[in-house]
């Protein structure tokens, strides 16, 4: 065996290892977002939609004043 072949099995390896490392960093990331991100942007996305319901039902009253309600 040559210092060559040494070498690419140590860069394999070192390489394999960093995969390794990455692979669950991702895993770590997914599982955060899925525990902390998504309930947090569910939770306000209501909120925003029932603001954002109220804001528009105050412009329909004053576009149309004498509108029929509950059509």
């Amino acid at each position: 065996m040559n210092a060559y072949a040494s070498s690419a099995d140590n860069f394999s390896r070192q390489f394999e290892e960093f995969m390794a490392g990455v692979s669950e960093e991702v895993r770590h990331a997914v599982a955060y977002v899925d525990a902390v991100i998504v309930p947090e942007v569910r939770r306000e996305s209501g909120s925003a939609l029932r603001c954002l319901a109220s804001h528009l039902d105050r412009l329909a009253d004053k576009l149309d004043p004498n509108g029929k309600r509950g059509l």
